[in-house]
């Protein structure tokens, strides 16, 4: 809701948009072009009259008698003090709200590895096959397969399992309006944890070795790509889950499994439960209940997300968005995508705003004057789909 139509809108006026369309009823399937993200947020941004810093690395806080008054941040020049009445943590790992003293949880309760990483990588000069989807295109990745596992041509786990035929059978969408260019994304980086930066360093190499096996496999065995050429691999491999932090409510499995409602909600969660397995490379992440996303695509179904899972417990002044909010590992699975981390985050900035309007903690802050508002700017928004 709100800002991810106006973001849409403006991806779309660069021409960053690629064909939307619905699939099993409500659900919205497209791309976007990754490198015109960055220019859309720019311009928005820019019109709302927002200062930006950028290469500034959190390192410290200010905090005064239970108060969070500003953050430390190392900066090309050194250290610099931001102080602050509000401050945001949209850190994802939760690290301004864990340097205030906020209580915090990680993993899926038996291990600190809530769930695998996953660094996808870009391929130029990819063309769909003519015969895609069809029993013969499937025929054929399924004998390649055969023949290349006969010849032991690949050992990373990611090939031999077989689940690269899982993605190469789908032949990922390709980006926005750009045919040539083809995302892959079967890479799964396991037992590592994320908040360690000795095994998230090594994550990172681990993932580029894979990416090597998997960009071949590709380039000899995917219909499509037998001009194709590898481009790049994200700057920074993709982590689901590290900090919770914990807030003044929270949102748990019991809410998430039942599309549960809140009167005080600030966000919808209507992705499923997506819990991509830490110590496997083929388990299925869809953890989701029987009939959950019948009830979820077909009649427009969620879960909500109130107004204290983005408010920080025993800290004033410090509000949370994104994968980082107050959710317990299976709620957390399903609201840490893009669209309700933009929905959290617009709720944290309305939160901070009115909080100072009526000169009061954002925990002592009336819930309805959040949703309230919320409701009015996100009802003004021209809905792109």
């Amino acid at each position: 809701e709100g800002i991810w139509h106006e973001w849409m809108f403006e991806l779309d006026s660069m021409g960053g948009v690629g064909d939307l369309a619905a699939r099993r009823g409500r659900k919205v399937d497209g791309s976007v072009d990754c490198e015109l993200v960055k220019y859309a947020w720019d311009r928005l941004l820019d019109a709302a009259g927002v200062r930006i810093l950028h290469h500034a690395w959190a390192a410290d806080v200010m905090k005064e008698q239970g108060h969070l008054c500003g953050v430390v941040l190392e900066t090309v020049a050194g250290r610099i003090a931001v102080a602050a009445r509000r401050v945001i943590d949209c850190t994802g790992d939760g690290l301004i709200g864990a340097m205030a003293g906020v209580g915090w949880e990680q993993g899926d309760g038996v291990s600190r590895c809530a769930m695998a990483l996953t660094k996808p990588f870009r391929l130029g000069n990819a063309r769909m096959p003519a015969d895609f989807p069809s029993q013969a295109y499937d025929d054929k990745i399924d004998a390649d397969f055969a023949r290349a596992m006969e010849n032991h041509e690949f050992t990373d786990p990611i090939i031999t399992s077989g689940r690269i035929l899982r993605y190469i059978k789908a032949w990922t969408r390709p980006l926005a309006r750009r045919p040539e260019l083809l995302v892959g994304g079967p890479s799964r980086i396991l037992n590592v944890d994320p908040l360690d930066p000795w095994q998230l360093s090594e994550a990172e190499r681990a993932a580029r070795r894979q990416i090597e096996q998997v960009r071949d496999y590709y380039l000899k065995y995917c219909p499509g790509c037998e001009n194709a050429y590898f481009m790049e691999s994200s700057n920074h491999i993709g982590v689901r889950s590290t900090r919770r932090l914990h807030g003044i409510a929270r949102v748990g499995r019991e809410e998430a499994f039942g599309l549960v409602k809140s009167p005080l909600s600030i966000a919808k969660s209507s992705w499923h439960i997506d819990v991509w397995p830490a110590d496997s490379h083929t388990k299925d992440a869809d953890r989701s209940p029987e009939g959950w996303l019948d009830r979820v695509i077909k009649e427009g179904d969620y879960f909500d997300i109130p107004y204290g899972c983005i408010v920080a417990d025993g800290v004033d002044n410090l509000l949370m968005a994104g994968r980082c909010i107050s959710a317990d590992h299976w709620a957390q699975s399903s609201l840490r995508i893009q669209q309700t981390c933009q929905s959290t985050g617009q709720a944290a900035g309305v939160a901070a705003a009115l909080s100072l309007k009526y000169d009061v903690p954002p925990r002592e802050l009336d819930p309805a004057a959040v949703t309230g508002q919320l409701a009015r700017d996100r009802a003004a928004v021209k809905r792109f789909v």
